[in-house]
Parts: C-alpha cells; sequence; structure tokens
C-alpha cells in the first residue's frame, strides 16, 4: 500500500508539474498537484449521454477510459460492451470506483446502493459497509476506505464515514469549493437552489438573471476568480487555467468565460433532467423523482448494470501507461476526460503515438478542452496527425448537447485503418 501511494502521488507529480519550479508557473503547477493528489471528484463531470454518441459502443467495445468520479466507467456498461478498464493517477478516484462497483455487486438491494451514491449516504452506512462490502474489497481499497489522513481523521474519522448521514457529495475537494460559493453566495443574497423549482427555459433564465448571475458581478469573487489557485478547487491545473484565458474575446474577462458557462449550465437543458446542474446549484441528487440522476443509479438500469459489473476493471496508472503495456488491439475506444490540458508537448505526443501504434484500427477518441480548439489540430506532428480523422462536426454538436456545460470543447476522433504499425 505504501509503494502504491508513493507511484501514485510520483505519477501525478509528473503528469501536472511541466516546468520549473523556479517560475511561477512551475510553483503553481506544484502546488496543484499537492492539492490534487487527495479526493478530488465526487462524481465525474463530463456528461456520458454525449460520450455514448460519440463512441457508439457495441458487444466488441473495449474502453479504456479515465475514472476520475467513476460515475462514466459504470454508465458506459449499460451500453453492453466487451470491457471497460478504467485508470485514474489519483488512487482516491480508483478507490471510489472500486467501492462502487464491490457496492453494486453485493448490497442487498437497489436502495441500500442508491442512498450510498444517490442520497451520498445513510445513518446505516458504515453497518451496510461492514456487512456487504468490505468482506469483497481488495486489501489495498478496503484499508483506503478504512483509514484516514492524520487530520482528516481527527475532523471526520476513517474515510467509510464519508457517507454517514449523506456527506458523500461534502467530502471531496470539488465538494468543499461548491460548499464554500454556496455559503458565500448565502452572504450576497443568492440561492442558487431554487433554479431546480423552474419548470419552463423563460423560468430558469429568470432565476438564473435573478438569483445566479449577480454573484458573478461581486468584487471580492472577480478578485479572487481571476486567481489561478481559486481554480483548483473545480480540479483546474495551471495549463487548463491559461487555456481558458485563450477565449476572452472583446475585453473579456476570465470571470465572463465562467458567467456563459454557468448560464449554460442552467439555462440550455432542461433543468428536471440535468444532474450536473442539480450538484452544481443545490449540491444534491433529485432524490425524490429520481430522473436528475446518473443513469447507473436508476432502478430500470440496477439489474442490467449488476449483470454486466463483471466487465469492468480498475488500475491505478496513466492511459499511456496501460497503452503501451497492453498487447496491441487491446483496447478500440478511448475516454480521455480533459487529461490532455495538463500534458506537456513529450506527454502529449507520446499518447497519440502510442494510440497510432497499438489501438486497433477505426478506434474512436473523445475528449474535452477548457478552450474551444483541439490541441490534436496544432501540437501533433503532420505525419502523425494524419493517421487519425477529426470528427469535426459531430464534435461540435455534442459540445452543444453536453449537459455539464463547463467545457470549452468536445472532440472526437478516430484511427484511420491503415495506420496502425501492427497492420489494419
Amino acid at each position: 500500500m505504501v509503494a502504491e501511494i508513493e507511484h501514485s502521488s510520483s505519477s501525478l507529480q509528473q503528469a501536472i508539474r511541466n516546468e520549473s519550479i523556479s517560475t511561477k508557473r512551475g510553483l503553481l503547477q506544484k502546488l496543484f498537484a499537492f492539492w490534487f493528489d487527495a479526493f478530488v471528484y465526487n462524481q465525474i463531470w463530463e456528461d456520458p449521454r454525449a460520450d455514448l454518441e460519440a463512441l457508439r459502443l457495441d458487444e466488441n467495445s473495449r474502453v479504456l477510459t479515465i475514472s476520475s468520479g467513476g460515475c462514466n466507467a459504470l454508465n458506459y456498461l449499460l451500453a453492453g460492451p466487451q470491457s471497460v478498464t478504467a485508470v485514474d493517477l489519483n488512487r482516491h478516484h480508483v478507490y471510489l470506483l472500486n467501492l462502487k462497483l464491490a457496492a453494486l455487486q453485493n448490497l442487498p438491494t437497489y436502495e441500500n446502493f442508491f442512498d450510498f451514491f444517490g442520497f451520498g449516504g445513510t445513518a446505516e452506512a458504515e453497518d451496510l459497509y461492514k456487512r456487504w462490502i468490505a468482506p469483497r474489497l481488495d486489501p489495498d481499497t478496503r484499508t483506503f476506505w478504512e483509514s484516514n489522513s492524520v487530520i482528516g481523521g481527527l475532523i471526520h474519522g476513517n474515510r467509510i464515514s464519508f457517507f454517514r448521514n449523506g456527506g458523500l457529495y461534502d467530502h471531496s475537494r470539488n465538494g468543499f469549493f461548491l460548499k464554500f460559493f454556496h455559503r458565500y453566495a448565502r452572504v450576497l443574497g443568492c440561492k442558487p437552489a431554487r433554479i431546480l423549482d423552474a419548470e419552463t427555459a423563460g423560468e430558469q433564465a429568470a432565476i438564473f438573471k435573478d438569483q445566479i448571475d449577480p454573484f458573478f458581478d461581486n468584487f471580492v469573487f472577480r478578485l479572487v476568480g481571476r486567481l489561478p489557485v481559486t481554480m483548483f478547487g473545480l480540479g483546474i491545473p495551471p495549463q487548463q487555467y491559461e487555456e481558458l484565458k485563450k477565449e476572452l474575446t472583446g475585453g473579456g474577462t476570465i470571470i465572463d468565460v465562467y458567467r456563459e458557462r454557468v448560464r449554460r449550465l442552467a439555462c440550455d437543458f432542461p433543468i428536471g433532467e440535468n444532474y450536473f446542474a442539480w450538484q452544481a446549484f443545490a449540491r444534491k441528487y433529485d432524490t425524490e423523482k429520481r430522473i436528475a440522476v446518473p443513469e447507473y443509479l436508476k432502478q430500470e438500469n440496477y439489474e442490467l448494470l449488476k449483470s454486466n459489473a463483471g466487465k469492468l476493471t480498475t488500475r491505478i496508472d496513466s492511459v499511456t501507461g496501460v497503452i503501451k503495456s497492453s498487447p496491441a488491439r487491446t483496447f478500440n475506444r478511448f475516454v480521455f476526460l480533459d487529461a490532455q490540458d495538463w500534458m506537456d508537448a513529450d506527454v502529449f505526443i507520446d499518447l497519440w503515438t502510442a494510440l497510432s501504434e497499438m489501438a486497433e484500427p477505426g478506434s474512436r477518441i473523445i475528449f474535452r478542452t477548457a478552450g474551444s480548439a483541439s490541441p490534436i489540430e496544432s501540437a501533433l506532428p503532420e505525419s502523425l496527425k494524419a493517421r487519425f480523422t477529426y470528427e469535426k462536426e459531430l464534435s461540435h454538436q455534442l459540445f452543444k448537447n453536453d449537459r455539464s456545460s463547463i467545457y470549452g470543447g468536445f472532440h472526437v476522433y478516430v484511427l484511420k485503418h491503415g495506420h496502425s504499425d501492427h497492420g489494419a
């Protein structure tokens, strides 16, 4: 366990810190690496509905995805792929997905499962964990949930206590960030959760204007929101913050970028089914009607999800490391989230070189970016870029359809036939 933690931490440092600590950006990168080596995401912030339309999964699909909060790895199982492999350099995210998987396979009822990951916990969570889940966990995952950091242990006890009385969606870097801004919003007289009561698009727009938009005009927020370290709470590293700034036009500020993306989240999709908006504006899911919840948490999907659970495996590693260490054509679907925004040029080229050499021809690759432009078009050597087809029109459409609304671009690429070193 100690060796695994040291490897995970070292890999995170290498993945995130790309410049000398003597520079301002290098120092920020080191600070972010320290910040990110923790429980950052309690849910994933990429819309699986857009993913599935782009990936076109079938019974022959073998998916390699970055785990993050683990929601989408489970959502993909509902499409009946051959396999899903979820990897993450952050061990906290892998152990969360391992817990979800063990809970799915071993808790006696759907309601027990929903208590854990829909409500975020229950007063009986620790008893349910001890009886049904803990005996089925691998030793490292069990040790993780039954321990904590020194400070975390003093404040909360063991990590499994996060689930006591519905606390999962408070206990993460992202959860702390949202909690802070909700409390500050109340100080300003803003009540973002009111948007959940909207019944029409017009009502959503009106509530946004009245209860959410004024937040972006507050002097303190405009001052603090310009600081790169403020975005650490959303899991945005310095490199990605710089990409966000490239979206500025017409004398706008980074605050205007935030405002527009939050407006899309609040107004561009029906609030009654957008669980990303529920988490952002109320820090919970729709636990009453259970419409605005991830597909893996819906009762009608529960038995199918359980039957496919054995197709999901997890690893603490990078996607590049897994691609290189696996036999050729092991995977034919790839989900990189926004990880490439973090990469320097050498790491980025190494990833796409490994894809071109090891992936099955016809493989579909999706990722998101903080800015609108795909880095493939400008950062890859022409000879390497020529091995892939950019489905630009589909990418633009799926970006518009992505309910999470926090990114600037969604991108779909396909490995051409005849361009794999291992033959077509």
